[in-house]
């Protein structure tokens, strides 16, 4: 139910509730101390009196009378107070003298040392009493004192207190509630402010932040939690609306060589031979296109977590040795030298096929941009807990600036050059997808002039 309240008013309500549980067990705390106290100070007072009354007897009475009066006690002292009553009696019980309002009792009790609490009366009325022995010069009980207390003024003075935290605890709990809701309130400015600059970010704009100043606490480390999250969000986004526009891009220099290759060849009739060439050249297009929707594909389904990972014990040398047997005639084409420095029986634990494709595009990224007579050089070695693969080949190198964005999709280091050799830009982008599945690391190295190398650090397994 008070889930429809907003949380301030929830705060509030539950503050009240709080503070309405802690004034009210107060209030019984000191309404059950105040009267122990009166009660404590009525026993008290009718102890000392009944010990100074029986103090004041006069015990030749009773050895000539037969019994003890309160003459001497009259005599002495002033009138009783009203509601205070007190009386002597025999050792068998029988009254032999009365004092004060002892008519007002409706009823005394057992004759017993000690206290009781004797209620009656057309009123209702509650007395305290208190009984004491006289005894005689050798001891023996010749009979008792008793005395009792009206605790009606007990009762009024309980029930003026009553009033008085019946009238101060609503006040109480509405100054409470008041100042309850206003720190409520200050308590929850900065999640509103939260709430406000939220509200102004869409999807088409996230570079708005919070940028909280106050202190580092709950709604801070919120705050700070929040920001990180757009951070993310941000660079997500662009990230994917980069990828987006380059896909497109990319997709659509094929279709329009295809397209217009296509529309060159049907505006005017042709022989056999002729066809035959554009329909070759047709197919190398189709083959880009080809590549590059596997490409998207793969980098599509790893970002959504749906690429198929079956991993296994994979000798890296041999699946080394029989990739670069592949390529050497492309090597030889160029007049590149391709050598290795591979360990023996290197294993990894991972996904065959994922290797071959990250290994395969590290080699053919070499191919492509080392320069005629230059060389391609392979090697794999155990480091610590990990094998350590790296593919380094000569040529210009690529300068700082360009080595943190290698990795990123659809990225070029010269877009002139990429085109040449038909580079999507997605090759480093796949096998850094590939490595990260496999929980290791890639990296680049370069200068100008000294070429580049890709090293790749997996988790190394013993065969």
């Amino acid at each position: 139910m008070l889930t429809k309240f907003p949380i301030r008013a929830r705060l509030t309500l539950w503050y009240l509730l709080l503070m309405l549980v802690t004034f009210i067990m107060i209030a019984i705390y000191l309404l059950t101390r105040f009267q122990n106290s009166l009660k404590s100070t009525i026993d008290t007072s009718l102890q000392i009196t009944v010990s100074k009354t029986i103090a004041a007897l006069d015990v030749a009475d009773f050895i000539e009378t037969g019994k003890l009066t309160f003459d001497h006690v009259r005599q002495t002292q002033v009138t009783a107070a009203t509601g205070f009553a007190m009386r002597v009696l025999s050792a068998q019980g029988a009254v032999w003298d009365n004092y004060g309002s002892a008519q007002s009792v409706p009823q005394w009790g057992a004759v017993e040392l000690g206290y009781s609490t004797q209620t009656g009366g057309s009123n209702n009325e509650e007395w305290r009493i208190y009984s004491e022995p006289i005894f005689d010069l050798n001891g023996q009980t010749i009979g008792w004192v008793q005395a009792a207390q009206s605790l009606n003024s007990v009762s009024m003075t309980l029930q003026e207190l009553r009033n008085q935290l019946l009238l101060g605890i609503p006040l109480l709990l509405l100054f409470a509630g008041i100042g309850g809701y206003v720190l409520s309130n200050r308590a929850l400015q900065p999640i509103q402010e939260i709430t406000n600059t939220a509200q102004e970010i869409t999807a088409n704009d996230l570079s708005k932040r919070l940028d909280y100043q106050g202190a580092m606490d709950e709604v801070g480390r919120l705050a700070q939690t929040f920001d990180q999250m757009l951070e993310r969000l941000q660079s997500s986004f662009e990230r994917e609306r980069r990828f987006t526009s380059d896909a497109a891009h990319e997709l659509r220099t094929p279709l329009t060589v295809l397209k217009g290759q296509i529309d060159v060849t049907l505006s005017r009739p042709r022989n056999s031979v002729e066809y035959e060439n554009k329909l070759r050249e047709l197919s190398v297009q189709v083959d880009r296109l080809i590549r590059l929707s596997n490409a998207l594909l793969f980098l599509s389904r790893s970002s959504q977590d749906q690429i198929s990972f079956q991993p296994a014990l994979v000798n890296l040398r041999e699946l080394l040795d029989v990739l670069i047997e592949q390529l050497q005639p492309l090597a030889e084409e160029k007049e590149l030298k391709l050598s290795t420095q591979i360990s023996n029986e290197v294993f990894v634990y991972g996904d065959h096929d994922h290797l071959i494709r990250l290994f395969m595009n590290l080699l053919e990224n070499a191919l492509k941009y080392t320069p005629s007579n230059g060389e391609i050089t392979v090697s794999a070695m155990k480091e610590d807990d990990a094998i350590q693969i790296s593919v380094h080949n000569t040529g210009p190198g690529i300068s700082a600036e360009h080595l943190p964005h290698l990795f990123e999709r659809f990225y070029r280091v010269d877009e002139d050059r990429s085109s040449q050799t038909g580079g999507s830009g997605l090759g480093l982008a796949i096998a850094h997808e590939i490595v990260n599945r496999h929980g290791g690391k890639i990296e680049a190295q370069s200068s100008p002039g000294q070429g580049v190398t890709i090293s790749v650090r997996l988790p190394l397994s013993n065969s």
